[in-house]
């Protein structure tokens, strides 16, 4: 079972993982969390073989060859089951994606599950043509929607919990904030930070709607 998690930036895809390697039981699931970077597919495997603790070699083919072997043989004997989350996978040439997924398949089973966590031009490239076998082995597809009103108030209200603050933001200013920042997490936050450094300079105690708004129209210069 191969896993397709996209989400423009800044919604939260590192978080996701997080909180899936956080729910992920040890006892049937070995997960191995790579962040995606520009290497290659020599390395991947690597880097892969390494978080199992498994054999690896310098080139290409025999780090394939080991890596399939030590799969195979870890699938052999009891244990979990070994999960790859491949964050930022835009990140990592397609070609070397579908290499390890050729790898980590045995027949119908597959030896390593592979959880791809990408932008949407991730999404987009794995439409080509050349990369159909890939796209065909995932087997589920999960988007990252942008925040709805209600729920940017709740993260706005969580924003200032987690620091120990109480929320300052005024109830009107909610819907502007979370309109300009399209209901992305990472914007609202922005918007939030430049919006306290304001009123600290203002010497105000609360993120009135005229802050936000000098806050949002400064941005839009």
């Amino acid at each position: 079972l191969h896993v397709l998690v996209t989400a423009p930036p800044g919604l939260g895809k590192s978080s996701f993982c997080r909180l899936l390697l956080a729910e992920l039981n040890p006892r049937d699931l070995r997960a191995v969390y790579l962040v995606g970077a520009p290497l290659g597919a020599t390395e991947i495997l690597h880097k892969v073989a390494d978080g199992l603790g498994l054999e690896t070699g310098w080139r290409k083919g025999l780090a394939a060859k080991l890596l399939a072997a030590g799969l195979q043989q870890a699938a052999a004997s009891p244990g979990p089951h070994p999960v790859l989350i491949l964050d930022e996978a835009q990140q990592i040439p397609l070609s070397a994606i579908d290499l390890l997924r050729l790898v980590a398949e045995d027949g119908s089973r597959a030896l390593l599950s592979l959880v791809l966590v990408g932008d949407d031009t991730f999404r987009r490239q794995l439409h080509k043509q050349a990369f159909a076998p890939l796209a065909g082995r995932l087997a589920v597809r999960l988007s990252i929607p942008a925040l709805t009103e209600d729920q940017a108030a709740r993260f706005i209200e969580h924003v200032f919990g987690a620091v120990g603050m109480q929320n300052i933001l005024s109830p009107t200013a909610v819907a502007p904030v979370w309109s300009a920042a399209s209901g992305v997490p990472r914007e609202i936050g922005a918007i939030l930070l430049a919006a306290m450094r304001l009123a600290l300079q203002q010497r105000a105690k609360m993120l009135t709607d005229e802050i936000v708004q000098e806050v949002i129209d400064a941005r839009r210069e």
